[in-house]
């Protein structure tokens, strides 16, 4: 149709990547997807973190304004807490091993899933 145009909304995924030691070469990754102007990540544990404690807070940054879950290993999903600008899940009782967590928000009538992340518990 000529005059008329459509936006289409492409989903896209982005790597920021950031000198956490420098001279020490370290690069820490943060994983985020977007869709239009929405996006889901996990910030926190980063990839390939080793968490030594029993409890740990998962932090997700979202464009989303309510609704914001998580799933840890594949299991149910469960959901998380806003405070200061980000989404929290307080994990408490795993195993030591590796685990994978991924952050879902609802857009439109669909779920907006984060690349999974990867990390390892010590304790």
């Amino acid at each position: 149709m000529l005059g008329k145009k459509t936006a289409l909304k492409k989903k896209r995924s982005t790597v920021a990547r950031s000198a956490s030691a420098v001279g020490k070469g370290s690069v820490s990754e943060v994983r985020t997807e977007y869709v239009g102007t929405h996006y889901v990540g996990v910030d926190f544990p980063q990839v390939g973190e080793i968490l030594t404690s029993g409890q740990y807070s998962i932090r997700v940054s979202t464009s989303a304004t309510e609704g914001v879950e998580i799933s840890i290993d594949g299991k149910e999903w469960e959901p998380c807490r806003e405070s200061v600008g980000f989404w929290w899940f307080d994990w408490s009782g795993f195993g030591a091993g590796v685990h994978t967590v991924v952050a879902r928000i609802l857009v439109g009538k669909r779920f907006m899933k984060s690349k999974p992340r990867s990390f390892t518990a010590i304790h």
